[in-house]
């Protein structure tokens, strides 16, 4: 190798980076047009060069892709999250208005004490019209007292001076329906001869119902 070769060399880097001066550019393009082994070389850095730029700009678009994946992945785990959420809030709303649908329809009729075998069965048919597979329980006063002492537990001796003489309970009806059909029924026999009063949970909140029940 000659010393111009040697000069030349040491000026390529330079030289493919454009930063030599006027001169100095000069002297290695005059050189490499009569210089094969030279040329070789400078051809052997600027293959480098490009390869270099490929491998960068490959690093490039992987850590790109890495970021969208990473984002991608973060907005799929989200949505799942958000789905699993809605997914409970739903199937959590649809079992608080079946069960609410299904146990808020019983309807206690309060019978009074003078009330007719007649008018009781004036009642009964009214509401099988209604419903035909409603479901009927009947409670005694006497039932009612000892329903009434089971609720009191240790408290019951509070109740001892009633009896089936002087017990103030009424007789009662238990309807068991569904809530739709227990506003009917209420509706419809409100005015029948024989009954004291109506109550029922069919006007509840299906929410505030469902939680005392399980609180309960």
């Amino acid at each position: 190798m000659n010393k111009e070769c040697e000069i030349v060399q040491d000026l390529l880097f330079g030289y493919q980076d454009g930063t030599l001066h006027a001169a100095s550019k000069e002297l290695v393009e005059k050189h490499l047009k009569k210089c094969e082994e030279c040329r070789r070389i400078f051809s052997e850095m600027k293959k480098d060069e490009i390869e270099v730029d490929k491998k960068e700009e490959q690093e490039q678009e992987i850590d790109y892709l890495k970021k969208v994946n990473k984002k991608m992945s973060r907005k799929n785990s989200l949505l799942m999250v958000i789905g699993t959420i809605l997914g409970i809030i739903i199937l959590l709303n649809v079992g608080i208005f079946v069960y609410y649908y299904n146990e808020a329809g019983k309807v206690q009729i309060y019978l009074n004490d003078d009330i007719t075998q007649e008018q009781m069965d004036d009642i009964k048919n009214t509401i099988l019209k209604i419903d035909e597979n409603a479901k009927f329980e009947y409670y005694s006063k006497e039932d009612a007292l000892n329903k009434l002492k089971k609720t009191f537990g240790d408290n019951k001796d509070l109740l001892s001076g009633y009896s089936e003489d002087n017990n103030p309970l009424n007789a009662y009806y238990v309807v068991d329906t569904n809530v739709e059909k227990a506003k009917d029924i209420k509706n419809m026999i409100t005015s029948l001869q024989g009954i004291k009063k109506i109550t029922g949970l069919y006007d509840t909140n299906p929410y505030i119902f469902t939680f005392s029940k399980f609180i309960m």
